[in-house]
């Protein structure tokens, strides 16, 4: 890794935050937020409020995607105060919360911001109104992290309580609660293929798969409390910070902690964020510094190191940066590496020590080839009288010296050897059939007698030769299903070359089918796991994928015949249908009109916002989407007319129309505040019916909420 650059604002980071265009946001204790340009590390604009910081936690602030919003906590209130970055103004302040505000976020797509209290209430609020939307399932203890996924469509809470609420912004219907942490969740962050990657102040992590709703997989503990979290550009890659000053780096597709200490600094880290189009890192500290850290480093002078056969030093810079594993300057060294023990042991087979070792020199010193280089020179001094044996069809002792040795398993006298032992033991499987072959037989395969692992399967062929020409009938039928049920009752088969080509072919029938998966190409991939769905190391996955290849069947028969309310029932079903083209379009549509119906709902005509979804008021699985809307709407309605000082019986009827509509909510609840501020009233909200955003169909869509209700 090389240092960048180090930038000092003079004051303590509460967060950081890497924008859409590339440049890092920066949010201080006193919520000041700076931009800075990643490739000159130079300040651009920014904002100061009046907003001051004691606890320096990220969590309490949050900046949206594009940088033109952020929203930060009132400490000491049950306010949030949003602010518009841009024009450098306060737009307005969201809470209502019993209590203080915990957790802050706001969506990618610049919808949302949300709330979370110490109460364990979560709110979701209009960011061009400011008005509530929708609440989240509520914890029982604070809420300590606010998490969307990249394309707004999932939210994510996780608490005190150590439990985390995750639910689908499409539908506005809680998908899953996940239980597992023992302790306060403090960061959380959506990977790709409905999976969901937490971290806890203790320095637990763990990776939850969302359609099942459990757990994936635990990641190694850290022994630290862990302060922030951040992912690499194709989250492949996992930098976790600690209180204490450093960064561990966790492999996500190996799910390995690569290392504890990847960087260490002497200061408190309190935020950090991934620069992905320089591939650096960010790290933001109380003591008020920004250090930027080159992860790949200088690829040039890597090159230079491998032209000039600089290999030692290399290896040592992977071995300080195990993320230069990943890179394509360590992919050529390796290729190097490959390139140069074969061509040294063509040397070695030519009795050319020397020349073997002075080519292999450069890799001599480093941990991971030195071993290796040192087997492969003792091995070879055995070297001719293996070969000697070899020649000599002495292959008891040729064998015993592979077994001595195993630099000679990737010779070419041990390579011919096997074929020499292959043809001849199909020969003799093809004569002890015949009648009195077993004597014939035996004279073929004699110069492979006293080998071990010839003998047995030699021996077995002698007692079992029924069973084994049965075992090749069956799998000449292609059925796997005896196939496996004698491998089981007889395990002598397994020795069996037709075993291990039949392994073989299933290892790449699994390679071949997840490719035609991926690819859309589900016939094909179907076809692929009704067969390894027989074999026990590929059944689960296998069965697993005939269902999602039979749901996605499903939904794109119901998109081909225009069957629009099926297509969205089965997205509001199935989560992984998600990830599909087909379905990223449709909901891309879906989300052009969403965004539309946000910018109209500042007017409060619920006509036009009528006229906006249109299309997708026979779609049930939309009803709850699009009744957050209409309730924003018929919220701005009953504020204007209570500022117009409409009659009483007029403003309480239209408190009446929304309760029955959208239940109690904190926005209907400050309006009665503000409508008992200004008339007596005996009304009782909550001994009135109630509806709610679940409820709600079209047909309860009314031009004005005060009017008598049709």
């Amino acid at each position: 890794m090389d240092v960048l650059k180090l930038i000092n604002i003079k004051s303590s980071i509460i967060r950081l935050r890497a924008l859409n265009n590339g440049q890092l946001a920066v949010v201080d204790e006193y919520t000041a937020m700076r931009v800075i340009d990643t490739k000159y590390f130079r300040i651009l604009d920014g904002f100061k409020s009046n907003v001051v910081h004691t606890n320096l936690l990220e969590r309490q602030t949050a900046i949206s995607a594009d940088g033109f919003y952020c929203i930060s906590i009132v400490p000491g209130s049950d306010k949030a105060a949003v602010f518009d970055v841009t024009n450098k103004k306060l737009l307005y302040r969201v809470g209502h919360h019993k209590g203080e505000i915990e957790s802050v976020g706001i969506d990618p797509q610049g919808r949302y911001c949300v709330t979370g209290g110490q109460d364990g209430k979560v709110f979701v609020w209009g960011l061009q109104t400011g008005l509530l939307v929708f609440t989240m399932p509520h914890h029982s203890d604070f809420v300590t992290s606010i998490a969307f996924s990249q394309n707004g469509q999932w939210i994510a809470t996780g608490s005190y309580d150590r439990t985390i609420n995750v639910m689908n912004l499409s539908t506005m219907k809680q998908h899953v609660k996940l239980s597992g942490h023992s302790s306060v969740v403090i960061s959380i962050l959506f990977l790709s293929g409905l999976r969901l990657l937490s971290a806890e102040r203790d320095g637990a992590l763990v990776i939850w798969d969302l359609h099942y709703g459990r757990i994936f997989k635990r990641l190694p503990k850290l022994g630290d409390e862990i302060t922030s979290v951040c992912l690499s550009s194709d989250k492949r890659f996992a930098f976790v910070a600690t209180r204490l000053g450093y960064v561990a780096l966790y492999d996500l597709h190996n799910f390995e902690l690569l290392r504890q200490r990847y960087l260490k600094i002497q200061e408190t880290i309190t935020s950090i964020a991934f620069i992905g189009e320089k591939f650096a890192l960010a790290i933001g500290t109380k003591e008020g510094n920004i250090h930027f850290y080159s992860l790949f480093g200088k690829e040039s002078e890597y090159q230079d190191l491998i032209k000039n056969q600089h290999f030692r030093t290399l290896y040592s810079l992977v071995d300080d940066n195990p993320i230069l594993i990943y890179s394509k300057v360590y992919e050529e060294a390796e290729s190097y590496w490959a390139r140069y023990v074969q061509t040294a042991k063509r040397y070695l087979e030519e009795g050319e020590k020397l020349k073997a070792k002075e080519l292999l020199e450069p890799f001599i010193g480093i941990a991971s080839k030195t071993s290796f280089i040192q087997q492969l020179l003792r091995d070879y001094e055995q070297y001719a009288l293996f070969l000697t044996y070899a020649q000599e069809k002495r292959y008891a002792l040729a064998y015993a010296f592979v077994k001595q040795y195993p630099s000679f398993i990737d010779s070419d006298p041990y390579r011919k050897m096997e074929l020499t032992w292959k043809k001849y033991f199909l020969k003799a499987q093809e004569i002890i059939m015949a009648q009195n072959g077993e004597e014939l037989a035996r004279q073929i395969l004699a110069p492979f007698r006293g080998i071990p692992e010839k003998t047995t399967l030699i021996q077995a062929m002698y007692n079992d030769r029924r069973i084994y020409e049965y075992f090749k009938k069956v799998i000449a039928s292609r059925n796997f299903v005896k196939f496996i049920e004698l491998t089981k009752m007889y395990t002598f088969l397994k020795e069996f070359s037709e075993y291990d080509d039949v392994m073989t072919y299933i290892d790449k029938l699994y390679i071949k089918t997840h490719k035609e998966f991926k690819s859309g190409d589900y016939v094909n991939a179907k076809k692929g796991c009704e067969i390894l769905i027989f074999f026990p190391d590929y059944s689960q996955e296998a069965r697993e994928i005939l269902e999602v290849i039979k749901i996605k069947n499903l939904f794109n028969e119901a998109l081909l015949a225009d069957n629009f309310i099926s297509a969205f029932s089965y997205l509001s079903a199935y989560p992984l249908l998600y990830d599909m083209p087909e379905a990223k379009k449709l909901e891309l549509k879906w989300n052009k009109v969403v965004d539309k119906a946000l910018s109209s709902v500042v007017n409060g005509d619920p006509l036009e916002l009528r006229n906006i979804f249109a299309n997708y008021l026979s779609i049930n699985a939309k009803f709850a989407a699009i009744a957050s809307v209409f309730s924003q709407c018929y919220a701005i309605q009953l504020d204007r007319k209570i500022g117009q000082h409409v009659s009483p019986s007029e403003l309480e009827k239209g408190i009446r129309n929304y309760i029955s509509m959208f239940g109690i909510d904190e926005t209907i609840l400050e309006l009665f505040d503000v409508f008992k501020g200004h008339y007596a009233t005996k009304t009782d909200l909550n001994m009135l019916k109630q509806g709610s955003l679940n409820a709600w169909t079209p047909a309860m869509i009314i031009s004005d909420i005060t009017a008598k209700k049709p």
